[in-house]
């Protein structure tokens, strides 16, 4: 003999199923969201100062450097100058002196926000290499916009939050600029 079996009805649990999920999955697209355009800023950094370090082992050219990472961060609507506020670029070189009675050394030149601490990597330079290093607070950014503070009452904050990266070239020089450092 079979049993029939009773249904019951469902009437609200599709419904309670469904107030109960979309806050979660909400909750999970706006952080894929805003971790998706934090790693496109920091992926546009890292590429500004690879292109600028690459401009610094032609010659070292402040100005030249500057130009091709404002031609990068262009793209995003950011730009580095003295005027403008969360952007930095740092090109630090190690060099001979022209003059054989002084020693050679680490030299340094700073361009955009001065306010902005954004010191460079602590490993000192061997002889003819260049270091560009890049800083972007995301206040100089359309990255924090209305997902940012969607996410603060979760814990996640990117107020004081920087976007830097730096990169490393052997700088192109004449051969016998090489004798000072033993190349």
């Amino acid at each position: 003999m079979r049993r029939r079996r009773i249904a019951r009805p469902r009437r609200g649990a599709a419904t309670l199923e469904l107030i109960l999920a979309v806050p979660i999955l909400l909750i999970v697209l706006v952080f894929s969201i805003q971790f998706g355009v934090a790693a496109i800023y920091q992926a546009t950094v890292v590429h500004s100062a690879t292109v600028a370090a690459r401009e610094a082992g032609k010659g070292i050219d402040l100005e030249a450097v500057a130009d091709a990472v404002n031609m990068v961060l262009g793209i995003h609507g950011i730009e580095i100058s003295e005027t403008t506020a969360g952007a930095k670029v740092i090109l630090d070189w190690y060099a001979v002196p022209p003059d054989p009675g002084d020693p050679p050394g680490e030299f340094l030149l700073e361009y955009g926000d001065e306010s902005l601490g954004c010191g460079h990597p602590d490993v000192e330079l061997d002889c003819r290499q260049v270091r560009v290093t890049v800083c972007v607070a995301p206040s100089a950014t359309n990255f924090c916009g209305s997902l940012c503070k969607a996410l603060k009452p979760f814990g996640v904050s990117f107020e004081n939050r920087m976007f830097k990266a730096s990169s490393l070239v052997v700088q192109e020089v004449e051969q016998d600029a090489c004798t000072g450092c033993g190349l």
